[in-house]
């Protein structure tokens, strides 16, 4: 089960922060950049960290794959076996954890670009979508979440060979003032109390913490993120912010939204967006199937 699914910390302990992947046998973008956004969010107030390595070594070959390791913050305790860090070019299926900032925006763009974009393939529709929609979470996280701990994103294509046919994962992970506190700047939303209900509030269409501006202007970026790219195949969206998530389903005739409290205190906004291609999609992973 991947840690996206639970809490990260392994107990209420105030002086320290530990994220225990021990039993971690697959893991999605969202846990590799959440692991990496919490632990700098934890040294970032003087809180040791410690990350306990999967048992399972290919998993433990994952996390150091996808840069987790090489992204934590400076002296972190490791628990476990840390395998050698041997890699092969993946730069087509894969965006391993990367430290976002407002200067780099437009270097990522150009990364995520063909790797999207060279999933959908023929579909340049569907891939122009996906990637308005990473574009927005990105701009979220760079313009509304940013704080000197930074922000992380991670991205991973799956041909659907072992699992429930072609998807791109992409999340986006910042350590910044989360959701519920950026809403209530604005006079018309100070009233939210539960990070849950402020969140769903956001994905509607006009919905800003920016003041003196027409809602008309603004506010629009996680329902278009939702709209445009359920025309063009299935989506999924997560959004994790304070004690409060928000999960969104939505496919070309149907959407639905379910409310979550969590257990555990996510620092910032956490975005994990799930799409699947429409069966006839002529992408490139279906064509290697």
């Amino acid at each position: 089960m991947p840690l996206a699914g639970g809490a990260f910390l392994t107990g209420q302990d105030p002086d320290q922060l530990v994220l225990d992947a021990t039993a971690l046998t697959f893991a999605c973008p969202l846990d590799l950049a959440g692991i990496v956004a919490w632990a700098h969010w934890a040294a970032s107030g003087a809180l040791p960290v410690t990350l306990m390595m999967p048992t399972d070594q290919a998993m433990a070959s994952y996390l150091q794959r996808m840069d987790v390791l090489r992204h934590l913050p400076s002296r972190p305790r490791i628990i476990g076996r840390v395998p050698p860090d041997t890699r092969s070019d993946q730069s087509g299926s894969l965006l391993e954890v990367t430290a976002l900032n407002p200067s780099n925006v437009d270097d990522l763009a150009e990364r995520l670009g063909p790797l999207v974009m060279g999933f959908y393939g023929e579909d340049s529709e569907a891939g122009a979508a996906v990637l308005r929609a990473c574009g927005e979470l990105i701009g979220n996280a760079t313009e509304h979440g940013p704080s000197e701990r930074g922000a992380f994103m991670a991205a991973q294509l799956h041909t659907g060979t072992t699992t429930d046919g072609p998807r791109l994962e992409f999340a986006v992970c910042d350590t910044g003032m989360g959701i519920m506190e950026h809403l209530r700047r604005n006079p018309k939303y100070a009233f939210y109390t539960q990070d849950k209900h402020a969140i769903a509030r956001a994905t509607r269409a006009g919905v800003t913490g920016v003041t003196g501006v027409p809602d008309d202007k603004r506010g629009n970026g996680l329902y278009d993120v939702i709209k445009d790219t359920r025309r063009v195949g299935e989506v999924s969206l997560r959004i994790r912010s304070g004690k409060g998530e928000v999960r969104i389903h939505g496919a070309t005739n149907s959407q639905r939204q379910t409310l979550h409290d969590r257990p555990d205190q996510t620092a910032g906004t956490w975005a994990w967006l799930t799409h699947r291609v429409n069966t006839t999609s002529k992408t490139v992973v279906q064509s290697r199937e």
